[in-house]
């Protein structure tokens, strides 16, 4: 997996005073992890606004440090955003040892065309979108891929144990639980419309 890298500043200004970087362009960023002290820093807007959207919350980036001599392992911890216009306004990001594993939540992404779908005119449900998981931060997946051509019949489930995640990788979601579904044709309104019609007339008569 080709890790992603941004470049980041030592910041100075803190509290109420970081409007004035928004301003400029300029995001927030607090770096924190195990056995080191938090470091306020900052980056680019617009560079940080595209990274956020590439790596999510489970995709590790290099943060460069002033200077270039130093660069941190991290994961986008929390995203602060305006209320109204969704705008970026402070990023925390947790450094991780690469030699420990840690959890994290993976996006599912269905691939293929279920044949149930044309074939019975069933309704495909994806219950779940997310995939829990514990690996190394290298081995950290970018998403896992759930084949759906198999769907042949209405009622066929794929659950959490049927995926065959690669070496290195700990399932942590339940094992029963319903990733996609072959839902069967929902009932015309035209044909239960007739019901309560032929059961008020047998009450006139």
């Amino acid at each position: 997996m080709d890790t992603i890298s941004i470049d980041a500043f030592t910041r100075d200004v803190v509290g109420k005073k970081v409007v004035v970087l928004r301003r400029k362009g300029i995001t927030p960023l607090h770096l924190y992890g195990k056995g080191m002290e938090s470091m306020p820093q900052q980056a680019d807007s617009a560079t940080v606004a595209k990274l956020i959207r590439q790596v999510g919350h489970h995709m590790p980036l290099y943060l460069k440090l002033e200077g270039g001599t130093r660069q941190e392992l991290v994961f986008v911890q929390e995203v602060q955003r305006h209320p109204v216009t969704n705008r970026i306004l402070h990023v925390d990001l947790h450094r991780v040892d690469i030699t420990h594993s840690m959890k994290g939540e993976v996006p599912i992404t269905l691939v293929g065309e279920a044949p149930a779908v044309h074939v019975h005119r069933g309704t495909l449900i994806q219950s779940l979108h997310y995939l829990s998981v514990e690996c190394l931060p290298m081995d950290m997946p970018e998403r896992v891929e759930v084949d759906i051509s198999h769907l042949e019949e209405l009622d066929q489930v794929v659950r959490v144990k049927d995926l065959a995640p690669r070496p290195g990788i700990t399932v942590l979601s339940e094992p029963e639980e319903a990733i996609v579904r072959i839902s069967p044709p929902r009932v015309e309104e035209e044909e239960k419309a007739k019901i309560p019609a032929v059961e008020e007339k047998t009450e006139g008569e």
